[in-house]
């Protein structure tokens, strides 16, 4: 019999991990409990490639996510080749915007100098210029800076070329809807137990099941918990490409309650705009609240959506940890589980240098100190 390693979670972690060291395996098995592949937070995700902006690249991992994002061209192409699939990347980065003076110290006095001291390139644009830079923005933003490095994307394309890479390798086997009810170790692999009493046995395993993967591999109380965040799509009339020229970010004022707005275009006329983070919330069903909150924040920063229309509404969740860092690396002092998961909101932006960085695991290859470093940081053993 040949070697096999089974993966647990087939979203865009999972997917990617499977496709990374598929050639180190006879087989492998790629489970998920959805219906099909990258149908949970991957599904719900807005899609921006955020190695500068988010609150977990300004630490430690910083280098790594910024690296996850130097990655993504060849990604891409790697994936077109082996799927057929185009996934349309805007590469213009992001702007943070502020539309009143405490968030314009915010940005001026917090984020900035943290972005400057840790390298990162920050251009300030000129309050005159904003309108040519961004045509749509209000006149009432008081400040813009641009963060070049950022990306986005739609990750319900990316998973489509990811789908079609995975089932095109004749060494994967997908299992939709086969829901894990356990990990047992047995012998020098592990046995992986379906609810509906099935058994898939391999010699390693890979748990990348996003917010569910504390029940199969349990931490302390508070280590992990579900983030749900809410979102929804519009069309902007008569737009055939993107919409905006960036995607664009923004803390608001709305109804008392301050809104986190990011608005992220697609290539055919849509904009999406998310997000909420409710921390605790295994729900998926959208809110008629939320979503008004959402689409108020959105018109103070763009008050031509008053006139796109609105196509739909989600809601996802993401796996949150205590610390804000993902987990990644071995579970077990034999090595025989890997953890791959609580990439939070930053799943998408460190896809691919996860699955590079797994697959080093698995090949037990000698890590570079940048990659040691993360697996520090990142190691599952600290909420165990």
């Amino acid at each position: 019999m040949g070697s096999a390693l089974v993966v647990v979670g087939a979203g865009v972690i999972g997917c990617s991990v499977a496709a990374a060291a598929s050639d180190l395996f006879d087989k492998v098995v790629l489970l998920d409990a959805r219906p099909d592949t990258g149908m949970a937070a991957s599904w719900a995700a807005i899609g921006g490639i955020t190695p500068q902006s988010d609150d977990f690249c300004r630490g430690p991992l910083r280098q790594f996510a910024e690296a996850s994002r130097q990655m993504y061209p060849q990604w891409l192409a790697e994936l077109e080749a082996g799927s057929g699939i185009s996934v349309p990347f805007l590469d213009s980065g992001l702007l943070q915007v502020a539309l009143d003076p405490a968030e314009q110290r915010r940005v001026q006095d917090q984020l900035v100098p943290q972005w400057v001291e840790q390298g990162f390139r920050v251009e300030q644009l000129d309050p005159g210029g904003m309108a040519g830079t961004e045509p749509l923005l209000s006149p009432a933003v008081l400040s813009a800076v641009r963060l070049p490095s950022e990306g986005a994307l739609e990750p319900r394309v990316l998973m489509s070329a990811l789908r079609t890479v995975v089932r095109r390798n004749p060494r994967i086997e997908v299992r939709a809807g086969a829901r894990v009810r356990a990990l047992v170790p047995r012998g020098q692999g592990v046995e992986v137990r379906l609810e509906d009493g099935g058994l898939v046995r391999g010699d390693r395993c890979v748990v990348a099941a996003g917010a569910w993967s504390p029940e199969l591999v349990p931490t302390r109380p508070g280590g992990q918990f579900p983030v749900r965040g809410q979102a929804a799509e519009l069309v902007v009339p008569g737009s055939t490409g993107y919409p905006l020229r960036h995607h664009v970010y923004c803390k608001v004022a709305v109804d008392d309650t301050t809104v986190s707005s990011y608005a992220v275009p697609r290539h055919d006329g849509r904009v999406v705009v998310g997000v909420t983070y409710d921390q605790g919330r295994w729900d998926e069903e959208p809110e008629d609240g939320a979503n008004e909150r959402l689409l108020a924040a959105l018109r103070l920063v763009f008050p031509a959506s008053r006139d796109w229309r609105l196509t739909g509404s989600w809601a996802g969740i993401r796996p949150g940890t205590a610390d804000g860092y993902p987990l990644v690396g071995h579970s077990d002092a034999e090595g025989r589980v890997v953890m791959a998961t609580g990439h939070f909101g930053v799943g998408i932006t460190l896809a691919p240098i996860t699955a590079a960085l797994v697959r080093s695991v698995l090949a037990g290859t000698e890590l570079t100190a940048g990659q040691a470093e993360a697996l520090r940081v990142m190691d599952p053993r600290r909420f165990l």
